[in-house]
């Protein structure tokens, strides 16, 4: 079940990749991008510029090359013109609408992992205390001879594995996410991680 789940959340992140270019312009990538800020900059203030900053300083220096296709130099060789013909035709292979849209679906993606990185500093500690409080728990089930429940321990790790692939899925959807969808999908990978950590039943 947990392994068709993380199978099935991978495949369905390669498809979007790869449709998403085919069926949105750029302009739609960046669009979502200005308005995701324009709100989370209303919820955040200044941290939402920090995240904007970031997400900057991941793009390459020479676009509007595809950063996921790079550009190699055509080999040297004693004929000039063999070499500008092959440079053109790679510059109008790579320069059409798809490879574009791959750029803005690039730029949607790292914006969302950067405001990801900016909320981790805040919801660490609270996924490090429940963590913590599900090895407790465990260890208090282990002392006073409580069963483990293995049902709870599937149905909880199956439950993290869904919200940590649905958060990996939604970084490339070009849809307006609300500013509190990836802090929950977070929240929710620790909590359940906790409740499968109390019930997990170590053979020896």
């Amino acid at each position: 079940m947990i392994r068709a789940v993380a199978i099935a959340s991978l495949l369905t992140l390669l498809a979007l990749v790869l449709y998403l270019p085919a069926a949105r312009p750029a302009s739609a990538f960046i669009a979502i991008v200005r308005s995701e800020h324009a709100t989370l900059s209303e919820c955040w203030g200044r941290h939402a510029l920090e995240m904007l900053e970031r997400m900057l300083q991941w793009q390459p220096e020479t676009l509007p090359s595809p950063p996921l296709v790079p550009v190699a130099e055509p080999a040297a060789t004693g004929n000039g013109n063999v070499n500008k013909e092959v440079a053109a035709v790679g510059s109008r292979l790579l320069n059409n609408e798809y490879f574009r849209s791959l750029n803005g679906l690039f730029v949607l993606a790292t914006y969302r992992l950067a405001v990801l990185l900016g909320l981790l500093s805040g919801i660490v500690p609270f996924l490090l205390a429940v963590l913590c409080d599900g090895f407790v728990r465990r260890a208090v089930k282990g002392k006073e001879f409580r069963g483990h429940d293995p049902e709870v321990f599937s149905a909880s790790a199956s439950g993290a594995i869904i919200a940590a692939c649905a958060l990996v899925v939604l970084c490339a959807v070009p849809i307006a996410l609300a500013p509190a969808v990836l802090p929950s999908l977070l929240v929710a990978v620790g909590c359940l991680a906790s409740i499968g950590i109390a019930n997990y039943h170590k053979r020896v």
